[in-house]
């Protein structure tokens, strides 16, 4: 897999624009925007004609280059014109085709978006298939997303660190801060934390919910009768449906091991096994007698591996037979 490329949504490219401009970024981040301004050399094919694009650019280039100016005049600390003329030519030059493929794909500039009430104006993060996605908070917070996941987040992070786990699976490590507590909410729960690391698995196809301690300690809640503390090493499994739970000791080292693309799953359906082989590999999987979703597995695999080795693994495990065509897995068995 590696690191995420262009693929990714211009959310966080915007989110990346203004985080340079207010706060600098991490060398991770500089890099993963250097590569993304090289590969606005390939434009997409349903462009206007050259001249249109030329006339674009230079529109894009100052409307982009006031926003530019203006966010650096509002900014509280006061940066030196000397400190906005040392940028690197590479970025000077990548700003005018940045900004007119911003506007070719219809969308606005973060800078300028109105406010919206409530959530709706959160952003929002979705991480494609095939890639994760890793992202430095302004209190050094770090999150992993895991390929397929998605998020929101308050934009006044400073003021109310909250998330909303909308789809998939998030490792958050959380930096300390007494005064404002960490709040991760998912479908069903609300994970509230100081600073700790832990991992969320909240699929919106399944049922189940879980939540995995890496280290310090989480308080978890429903809406019901759920209410309990988990310490480093801990899982709690959320059934949704009958907001019914249980907890239980694991190797959370391994839980959150797909950030390094080590996958183990224990103890897992066919349905979230599918699932995750979706979101890795870009197939839809299909299953012929749907029942057979219900089998639980445990594998081990690494997401560099071809999609037929897992397969492979399937077929000895629970005598499945599978045929790929067309981006399609259609397998075929008997419930077990």
């Amino acid at each position: 897999m590696g690191q995420p490329t262009t693929m990714l949504n211009y959310r966080y490219i915007r989110f990346l624009l203004q985080k340079q401009l207010e706060e600098g970024l991490s060398a991770e981040e500089e890099l993963f925007l250097q590569q993304w301004y090289q590969s606005l050399d390939t434009m997409p094919a349903e462009m206007p004609s050259a001249a249109e694009q030329s006339a674009l650019k230079e529109q894009s280039w100052q409307h982009l280059s006031a926003i530019y100016e203006g966010t650096i005049n509002t900014l509280s600390t006061p940066v030196s014109p000397a400190v906005v003329k040392r940028m690197p030519r590479w970025k000077r030059l990548a700003w005018p085709a940045a900004a007119a493929l911003l506007l070719f794909a219809g969308v606005r500039l973060y800078f300028r978006e109105t406010p919206k009430p409530g959530p709706a104006n959160w952003v929002s993060l979705d991480c494609p298939a095939g890639k994760r996605l890793k992202m430095e908070l302004p209190d050094h917070s770090v999150v992993w997303l895991n390929s397929g996941s998605s998020l929101q987040y308050n934009p006044d992070f400073g003021a109310q660190r909250q998330f909303n786990v909308r789809n998939g699976e998030v490792f958050f490590e959380v930096a300390k801060d007494a005064h404002h507590p960490f709040i991760v909410k998912t479908r069903s729960l609300a994970v509230k934390v100081l600073g700790t690391s832990f991992n969320v698995s909240a699929y919106t196809e399944l049922l189940q919910e879980k939540v995995t301690v890496a280290s310090g300690t989480i308080q978890v809640q429903d809406q019901h009768q759920c209410d309990v503390i988990l310490g480093a090493g801990e899982e709690i499994v959320y059934n949704s449906s009958k907001a019914a739970f249980s907890t239980q000791q694991v190797n959370a080292a391994r839980a959150n091991s797909w950030r390094n693309g080590d996958i183990y799953l224990t103890n897992v359906s066919l349905a979230e096994l599918a699932i995750k082989l979706e979101n890795i590999y870009g197939y839809k999987v299909i299953f012929t007698n749907g029942q057979m979703k219900g089998c639980i597995n445990s594998l081990h695999f690494n997401d560099q591996e071809p999609v037929t080795k897992v397969l492979d693994l399937l077929k000895i495990i629970d005598n499945i037979t599978y045929t790929i065509r067309n981006k399609q897995i259609i397998i075929s068995g008997k419930p077990c």
